[in-house]
């Protein structure tokens, strides 16, 4: 059986949540639910660091040195940052 990585650092990803307010719940294998004021906000597929919010499919820049490896986090604060703006 082949082992799948982690891309997303999962520890960061639950820092920025809670620094959010918001709470998540794991669904399935490779499958999270994130909630906000007790509402689904999105789900997030950590494998691949895809993150759908109900309505558009966001894709996060995987960690690398070569490319910032903080960008993946500007992104999902970003995207937080909309959603949690929106009336709910």
């Amino acid at each position: 059986m082949k082992k799948r990585s982690n891309f997303t650092p999962m520890e960061r990803f639950h820092e920025i949540l809670v620094g959010h307010g918001l709470s998540a719940m794991n669904v399935g294998i490779n499958h999270i639910r994130i909630f906000f004021n007790g509402k689904k906000l999105f789900d997030y597929y950590p494998l691949r660091m895809k993150l759908f919010d109900y309505h558009n499919w966001h894709q996060l820049t995987y960690p690398s040195f070569g490319n910032g490896d903080g960008k993946w986090e500007t992104e999902l604060e970003s995207i937080i940052s909309k959603l949690t703006a929106l009336p709910q």
